[in-house]
């Protein structure tokens, strides 16, 4: 009898490139937070990070010669550039200024934003399982930020400008990834955004000691993991599937807050969480399901 072979669909291989990203995107906001608490500027956070980015990712640019810059649609590759390094930018204000869970908590409004994106640039099919799920996720999202009682400030503002940006990049990605390598979309992304933020950096530039010189690296570091696992998942996945998996750097942020910067969670943020992440899980363990029965059956 011949073995078994375990096969992953699309989506579940999707799953796993959003967690991955999800734990590097954590690492990076609480580097952010610890720099941004140490005076420097968001901008020159954001310049190094993307100029680092460059850097990390010249072998393999190196290795793939010209086709890394390959690209055959450049006015759409230029307003996605210019669209997420302005998101970036913004998001950066967020988490040095707000705590990491409510920044986090109101970037994925985003979410919203990808299911109407995707079904009008990509003609994406959204079932009424995934809606359900995503009107779920976001009332998880509502729980933990309590609007009634929050004060829109000028990082919140920005958390949900870049909410929106973002959403444009996400479903621009998955068009992009018809004809472009994730190696193409990483670069051209960290290039541009190096290039656009480098007159704001210049304007708030501070010289970091060997100390910060180490987590600007870190900074940078798991920015690329990230932004590189969050293409691969949304390549491997449905837009709107993906940005369901996306919510788990919610309860990862607050984590992390509470742990490094000693940010309390209160009953409402873990049960928006616990909202969340049950949203979460229900979507992906349904669409695993369905992955099976449509899977034709192994020969003996």
């Amino acid at each position: 009898m011949t073995a078994a072979r375990v096969t992953l669909s699309g989506n579940m291989r999707g799953v796993l490139w959003m967690l991955a990203s999800a734990a590097c995107f954590t690492i990076m906001t609480a580097c952010i937070k610890h720099l941004a608490q140490q005076g420097y500027a968001e901008s020159q956070m954001v310049f190094f990070r993307c100029a680092a980015g460059v850097v990390l990712l010249l072998p393999a640019v190196l290795r793939s010669g010209p086709s890394a810059w390959a690209t055959p649609r450049p006015w759409v590759m230029a307003r996605r550039c210019i669209g997420s390094a302005i998101g970036v930018l913004l998001a950066f204000y967020a988490f040095a200024n707000l705590p990491l869970a409510t920044a986090q908590s109101l970037s994925f409004a985003r979410a919203l934003f990808v299911v109407l994106l995707a079904m009008l640039l990509l003609g994406e099919k959204v079932g009424p399982w995934r809606q359900g799920a995503l009107i779920v996720g976001f009332i998880g999202v509502l729980v933990m930020t309590r609007p009634t009682e929050m004060q829109f400030t000028l990082a919140s503002l920005a958390a949900l400008t870049s909410a929106l940006l973002m959403a444009y990049s996400v479903v621009t990605i998955k068009d992009l990834s018809r004809d472009h390598s994730t190696l193409s979309l990483v670069l051209w992304m960290n290039a541009a955004t190096t290039v656009l933020g480098l007159p704001l950096a210049l304007f708030g530039w501070t010289m970091p000691g060997w100390g910060d010189a180490g987590i600007f690296l870190l900074l940078a570091v798991s920015g690329v993991l990230a932004q590189t696992c969050f293409t691969r998942g949304l390549t491997a996945g449905d837009a709107s599937l993906m940005a369901l998996m996306d919510y788990t750097r919610l309860p990862m942020a607050a984590l992390s807050g509470l742990l490094i910067f000693h940010e309390l969670l209160d009953i409402w943020t873990i049960v928006g969480a616990a909202i969340v992440i049950g949203s979460t899980l229900f979507i992906t363990i349904r669409e695993s399901m369905l992955a099976k029965k449509r899977a034709p059956p192994l020969p003996d």
